[in-house]
């Protein structure tokens, strides 16, 4: 369960393999959705310069999407996981992707 005295953002990366695929969910779209309302450039001085909020949030985005990809990569390693009926998917594997049906001429 996700520790809920901290924020999407500021959950430790400890938390992300505990979390469930929903809540890994909501976490990038809460981290996606600060990148999006962060300026990028901030003025300092007489100079812009990189937000230092926008790095922080951008290791979080990378570390949620990697957790995300464990989770499918296990999902489609396991021996008693979901399986799909169909053909191939665009990157040659076996199993057809949820969101790309087969198209009916193939």
């Amino acid at each position: 369960m996700i520790n809920t005295s901290t924020t999407p953002v500021t959950a430790d990366l400890t938390d992300l393999a505990n979390a469930s695929v929903r809540e890994l969910l909501a976490m990038l779209t809460h981290t996606e959705d600060r990148l999006r309302t962060t300026p990028f450039l901030v003025p300092d001085g007489d100079a812009m310069v990189v937000n230092p909020e926008v790095a922080p949030l951008l290791s979080r985005q990378r570390s949620v999407v990697a957790q995300l990809r464990v989770r499918r990569d296990t999902w489609r390693g396991a021996p008693g996981g979901p399986t799909r009926q169909g053909g191939r998917t665009r990157s040659g594997g076996g199993s057809t992707s949820a969101s790309w049906p087969r198209p009916p001429w193939s």
